[in-house]
């Protein structure tokens, strides 16, 4: 998996002949995230850990054996401390390839309505079946055995088969489109454009410009689908850009605070630690102390990266 954690929406490479990754994230610290999303969908599988996953505008407390399912324009963020979680991550199309009875398999993905949940509970019958189809899969890609891209989407197909009768029977699948997702779907091209420019000097005018609307209305517009206003929405993609080079660089907070696009140091290291809970500094430390025993880390950050 490669990402481009530099934007708010998370870039995924899949190999074109099979686009499914598996991942195994850990996020030992607590705060650091920020809401995001990615073209691809989402399976999660809590291991271990508590702590909040914000998806869209509702909030769910996260116990391990949760799961979790995520579509392709969900804004969604976690927030908790020494959380482990098994990331599914693949393409539609991989599964479908405009077969009505492909499509299906998609539809807890695609045709949601306002009643939709996206989490199943720990103790749910179906949580269980699905975590052994996760660890199958995770187990198969992990191996490379003769035939493992076939055993793969058969795991794979059989969730999405389950996930489809469990959110059909609980009354979940339909067409009404929620509003949460329409404000998003309207303000979907200025988003894309912040997440590739927040380094930059942005402009409101221009940016409401963008979706025809006047500043003022477009703050507004702009808090109620984010959940956050436009500064902070691009504080937060500066931040997140900023942890990225403390962890992956050598550069000093001066030069990493002007790359991230703050306008000086002092500013930075202000809305770094209102952010995060620690400085700069203290949290480059926190990182290399974390992977100095060769144990690996994803931090799920972000201020808001996936999960």
């Amino acid at each position: 998996m490669t990402m481009n954690e530099h934007t708010k929406q998370e870039l995924f490479s899949l190999p074109k002949e099979f686009p499914l990754t598996v991942y195994h994230a850990w996020i030992p610290t607590k705060g650091l995230s920020v809401m995001h999303w990615h073209e691809c969908l989402e399976l999660d599988y809590i291991v271990s850990g508590t702590g909040t996953y914000s998806i869209s505008n509702v909030q769910y407390d996260i116990e391990p054996g949760q799961i979790f399912v995520i579509n392709n324009h969900e804004l969604h963020r976690i927030q908790s401390e020494d959380l482990e979680l098994i990331c599914v991550i693949f393409e539609p199309g991989l599964i479908w390839n405009n077969a009505q009875i492909d499509y299906d398999y998609l539809q807890s993905f695609f045709d949601r309505n306002v009643n939709f949940q996206n989490m199943i509970e720990a103790d749910h019958q179906l949580a269980l079946t699905i975590r052994d189809l996760i660890e199958e899969i995770d187990h198969e890609v992990q191996e490379k055995d003769e035939g493992y891209q076939l055993m793969v989407k058969s795991s794979l197909m059989r969730i999405l088969a389950l996930l489809n009768r469990h959110f059909k029977l609980g009354g979940q699948i339909g067409k009404e489109t929620s509003e949460r997702q329409r404000k998003f779907d309207r303000i979907r091209e200025v988003v894309n454009y912040i997440d590739n420019h927040f380094t930059e000097n942005l402009e409101l005018e221009s940016l409401a410009a963008m979706v025809y609307m006047n500043p003022v209305y477009f703050s507004g517009y702009f808090k109620k689908a984010m959940k956050m206003t436009l500064t902070e929405y691009i504080i937060s993609l500066r931040i997140n850009h900023a942890t990225v080079l403390l962890r992956e660089s050598k550069q000093g907070v001066t030069e990493i605070s002007l790359q991230s696009g703050f306008p000086t140091p002092a500013y930075f290291s202000r809305a770094f630690r209102k952010a995060l809970g620690l400085s700069p500094l203290q949290y480059r430390q926190i990182h290399q102390n974390a992977t100095a025993g060769g144990q690996q880390r994803w931090i799920q950050e972000q201020s808001n990266l996936c999960p």
